[in-house]
């Protein structure tokens, strides 16, 4: 039985108003992940150095910036990826999980003193499976081009 880490989640709320789609590596060799908030909203698509990662013994906590302004601060979109083991490339298992809504305060963001995070937790719920990404294994494993 072979032990195998998936590297596709796809989540989503109760209420289908937000959908997290997240691969730990795409095609491109980078991780990708499409977020959709709201009823209907727009798919935003965010790659490479746009997600942080962080490994926690309660998961791995998955982020990426949705808003940013300069003075008045941001607003980031965590979900809390659980460690997960497949028997196979073909297994997929169920989870359960966290998004985390953060609004960061900014320097001129009024108060300045009192909390600066306030957070808004959204249950997610999907599949972690394992899916081959082989246009860019293609890419690595092709021969250079016959000398002319």
């Amino acid at each position: 039985m072979a032990n195998i880490s998936p590297n596709r989640f796809v989540l989503q709320s109760s209420d289908g108003n937000t959908k997290v789609d997240y691969e730990t590596t795409s095609f491109s060799g980078q991780p990708v992940l499409n977020l959709t908030q709201g009823p209907g909203g727009p798919i935003r698509h965010f790659a490479g150095s746009q997600i942080r990662t962080l490994n926690t013994e309660i998961g791995t906590l998955v982020s990426v910036t949705t808003q940013m302004t300069v003075d008045a601060g941001s607003t980031s979109f965590s979900v809390l990826i659980p460690a997960v083991t497949l028997t196979s490339l073909s297994d997929h298992k169920t989870i359960s999980t966290e998004a985390i809504i953060t609004h960061h305060t900014g320097p001129i963001s009024f108060p300045v003193t009192g909390v600066h995070e306030t957070y808004q937790f959204i249950p997610l719920s999907g599949v972690a499976s394992f899916v081959f990404a082989l246009i860019g294994e293609l890419l690595a494993t092709k021969p250079p081009a016959a000398a002319a």
